[in-house]
């Protein structure tokens, strides 16, 4: 069966494109057939991979530009077709509809869904009003924490008390992208990723 992460936000600059990344360089260290589906008109996964990833886009940069946004059903399963794969990684636009064409496109191709929202504490209280508005699971990570697991401690109720979210992390500030690449804290939080969505 395949399935999805998705990863969210509702403002640019939170690292969504990069935990993207992160997640592709792990599936394909460990051989799991995969896709990646940039909808960031910015492409930042084409760029940061050098191209080296399965990669699927949805809209090209003048599609944004002209908010000309409509899916192209059969080119988009024609490209998805061209691969093998059993998980895709979805690089959200910022503050996509949960209602959209693209998410109703996107849930006729898998109906296993993990919905990933990251922020930074400036935005937290928006991310957490944006999630309560799409499916679960949902998992929340909130970057650029000073103290990680003050930052799950702080927001367990949203996990418990009104169930929410399904689980929370904090990640610290990482200066470069190797030094991210080999944090423990970001191999165990992906690990956690696709065990959750396999256990969907």
């Amino acid at each position: 069966m395949r399935r999805r992460i998705r990863l969210l936000s509702i403002k640019g600059g939170v690292g969504k494109s990069i935990l993207s990344l992160l997640i592709a360089n792990y599936l394909k260290e460990a051989e799991v057939p995969f896709i990646v589906e940039e909808l960031d008109p910015i492409e930042t996964i084409r760029v940061l991979s050098s191209n080296t990833l399965p990669i699927i886009t949805y809209f090209s940069t003048s599609d944004f530009l002209y908010r000309r946004l409509k899916v192209n059903e059969n080119k988009l399963k024609k490209q998805l077709e061209k691969y093998h794969w059993l998980i895709s990684i979805s690089d959200m636009f910022t503050g996509i509809d949960p209602n959209s064409e693209i998410i109703q496109f996107q849930n006729s191709i898998t109906n296993v869904n993990l919905n990933v929202f990251l922020t930074d504490k400036t935005t937290m209280p928006r991310t957490i009003e944006y999630a309560s508005k799409w499916n679960s699971p949902r998992i929340l990570i909130v970057n650029f924490a000073d103290d990680p697991k003050k930052i799950e401690e702080e927001f367990i109720d949203y996990v418990y008390g009104e169930g929410i979210f399904h689980k929370v992390y904090g990640i610290p500030f990482y200066s470069s992208f190797s030094e991210l690449e080999n944090s423990p804290i970001i191999r165990k939080i992906i690990k956690d990723l696709l065990d959750i969505l396999i256990q969907i």
